[in-house]
């Protein structure tokens, strides 16, 4: 079973390659720190506990996205940030494969 983190980098790299007029709109947020000292300094400059793997910032609209194995759960905190997007007329998907991330861009950008 792929990771997390293969499934959101195959995502990237399609979404690079097939839409390449949209390079920047869809980018990560760095949010896993490697170590403890890491993650205070990332805390320090901004960075929050909770918030999705990815956003994409479409036409009208901001998609937060959080990647997720088929078997992975949203944390307490990806909760509630969750609840809060959209709270705010904000778009918040859980993608588990590349596929389901295809279906969500196409559905935004159409098919390529």
């Amino acid at each position: 079973m792929a990771t997390e983190q293969q499934i959101q980098a195959e995502c990237v790299l399609w979404f690079h390659n097939t839409y390449p007029a949209e390079r920047g709109m869809l980018h990560a947020n760095n949010n896993n720190s490697v170590n403890r000292i890491a993650g205070n300094v990332a805390k320090s400059m901004g960075v929050v506990a909770g918030v999705s793997d990815l956003e994409l910032i479409a036409s009208g609209c901001i998609i937060f996205i959080e990647m997720k194995t088929q078997t992975g759960v949203q944390s307490a905190e990806q909760m509630a940030f969750a609840l809060k997007v959209q709270a705010r007329g904000h778009m918040y998907v859980i993608i588990r494969s590349v596929q389901e991330f295809k279906t969500l861009i196409q559905g935004i950008y159409g098919t390529r």
